[in-house]
């Protein structure tokens, strides 16, 4: 299934989603200044993005409301397009952190999910339609998928991009382009306590 002319996701989709989800209620500085804790009305907002045979689109955001560093949900079986239906290919997903924080170990493991055979839900590092259909560019290769955060306050705002190898970049917005910070891993928790969320190990040591 040809798509794309690029495997590039353009800059002028990306960036202007990801400012729209730090001015969408609760999204950005809604942290207890005491707790250092998200507020009651803080949300993470997490939005996929896709490709139709016409255009980029960004699809309706979900809002969750359950705890800050936890991960974006996306929308299991595939977005609902007005013009061409749910089995169109998600690139990725973008979600924001209400309190300003780093990326969590689960924000690494978000990607696009197809069916298998077997009936099962299956992430995949490529851009993929729900019913298990893997995109390409018009030169025939596999569009990878990426991941976005939001984070930092709605003022200064801080933008980060991930692939499934790990390989995180930050926009400078002086520069105009995205630059590469890391390679990241996730960790997670062990112990009696429970399941706890965990920064990602990186390489270099990203600096926050």
């Amino acid at each position: 299934m040809v798509v794309a002319d690029t495997a590039s996701i353009p800059d002028d989709l990306v960036l202007p989603t990801l400012k729209a989800l730090m001015s969408l209620p609760g999204a950005a500085d809604s942290c207890d200044p005491n707790t250092g804790a998200p507020r009651p009305d803080a949300a993470e907002y997490c939005v996929a993005l896709y490709k139709t045979p016409r255009d980029w689109r960004v699809s309706w955001p979900i809002r969750n409301l359950m705890k800050e560093r936890d991960s974006c949900h996306p929308p299991f079986g595939g977005v609902e397009d007005e013009d061409f239906g749910r089995d169109v290919p998600v690139i990725g997903f973008a979600h924001n952190h209400p309190c300003g924080t780093r990326m969590s170990s689960p924000d690494l493991t978000q990607f696009p999910a197809l069916k298998t055979e077997q009936g099962l839900w299956m992430m995949v590092a490529y851009a993929a339609s729900p019913s298990g259909r893997l995109a390409r560019d018009a030169q025939g290769q596999l569009i990878p998928a990426w991941a976005w955060l939001a984070t930092g306050h709605k003022e200064e705002p801080r933008f980060y991009k991930w692939n499934s190898a790990g390989e995180v970049f930050q926009w400078n917005e002086d520069k105009a382009h995205w630059e590469f910070q890391a390679t990241c891993r996730p960790r997670e928790s062990s112990g009696m306590r429970g399941p706890r969320i965990l920064v990602p190990k990186c390489t270099p040591e990203l600096n926050w």
